[in-house]
């Protein structure tokens, strides 16, 4: 029987219970393929309130995962979440115990950058590559990123989708999208942080012409205030609503009064939020440099992708809302096919026997 050991560096936490769900669940799927005693995890168990508490978890974490090695029989599999993060460990891994374990490494997206941007990660990773059996990737974008950025065969890196849709991601029993007399929501779903892009968003909703326009932004960060201040500026401040971070089970109810999900971000490991809007029968616009939502978003058919900068998402807005009902309502119905293709069988289940039948072919 196969026995698992599983490191992470993030972890639901009483604290933070959204934090790193998708660890959880491809622990439980584990569990039950292998059974809970062949399954083994080391993770933080607590969300870092500072550097210096940061720190303290970090080398915790290094400890307890050196620790964890001892007495783990021959061809147990490692997976770890995060590779940056434990890459010295591991390198101290593969000169003591050399093809001890079956190595997989599952990369997120911000872990590749980092390793592939630090001489010293870079150079840690090119030292331990020989002893990694697998890469897995979010999204078939960062597959070929592993390879083209780090120098792994495309052989030994497979795709795994890091999440999936939950049951309560469904469009209402309503019809979707709006009549002459409704509000027509644009809505984005986001950490507010300088990379998302939302500065876009906001000045391309200012300059939409239709005069029943709503902003509704979700989400949480440091250019919240820098944006409250720009929806001011723009003579938007009384039509946009920042609702703040909020749990995902309370998502689909803000999601279904959306008229159409923008995603301004330009780099995303797979972008969760736009596959659970499209869920809810939500039509989604993503900027074309978002590579990964091509797994997921198909031009015509549940949304559209718009090159450029602001005044091309203006008119990607603008020619969604110029449609008639009929086409709306069938790039939401469409949308929601989502619902199947990364549903917790199809993502977890599908996801652990890939890794299993990989090994088994070597």
């Amino acid at each position: 029987m196969t026995r698992l050991l599983l490191w992470t560096n993030l972890y639901p936490t009483k604290a933070a219970p959204h934090y790193g769900t998708f660890v959880k669940a491809t622990e439980q799927a584990w569990r039950q393929t292998l059974g809970s005693d062949n399954v083994a995890l080391v993770a933080i168990r607590e969300k870092p309130t500072s550097k210096l508490s940061k720190i303290t978890l970090y080398a915790d974490l290094l400890t307890r995962c050196a620790l964890s090695l001892r007495n783990k029989p021959i061809g147990t599999l490692l997976e770890v979440h995060y590779p940056v993060y434990f890459l010295p460990l591991l390198y101290l891994v593969a000169l003591i115990k050399p093809k001890h374990f079956y190595l997989v490494l599952r990369f997120h997206g911000t872990d590749l950058t980092q390793i592939a941007s630090s001489r010293l990660f870079r150079r840690l990773f090119d030292r331990l590559k020989d002893s990694v059996d697998l890469c897995v990737a979010p999204s078939e974008h960062f597959r070929h990123e592993i390879n083209t950025r780090l120098n792994v065969p495309l052989s030994r890196i497979i795709k795994v989708y890091p999440d999936s849709v939950g049951e309560h991601f469904a469009a209402p029993a309503r019809a979707h999208g709006t009549t002459p007399n409704d509000a027509f929501i644009v809505g984005c779903v986001s950490r507010l942080e300088s990379g998302k892009n939302c500065r876009t968003l906001l000045e391309a909703f200012a300059k939409l012409s239709m005069p029943n326009k709503r902003l509704v932004l979700v989400g949480d960060g440091t250019q919240r205030a820098a944006l409250e201040k720009m929806a001011q500026q723009l003579g938007v401040a009384d039509i946009t609503t920042f609702k703040g971070a909020m749990p995902r089970e309370q998502l689909p109810k803000v999601l279904a009064d959306f008229s159409v999900f923008v995603f301004p971000s330009t780099r995303e490991s797979f972008g969760l939020v736009a596959v659970e809007a499209l869920a809810c029968g939500v039509p989604v616009i993503a900027n074309a440099q978002l590579h990964a939502a091509k797994e997921y978003l198909q031009e015509g058919k549940n949304g559209y992708f718009y090159e450029g900068g602001v005044d091309e998402l203006v008119a990607a807005i603008e020619t969604f809302h110029a449609q008639p009902e009929a086409v709306r309502a069938a790039l939401s119905e469409h949308a929601q096919s989502v619902r199947h293709r990364f549903s917790d069988q199809r993502v977890f289940t599908q996801g652990v026997n890939d890794i299993l039948n990989q090994q088994k072919s070597e």
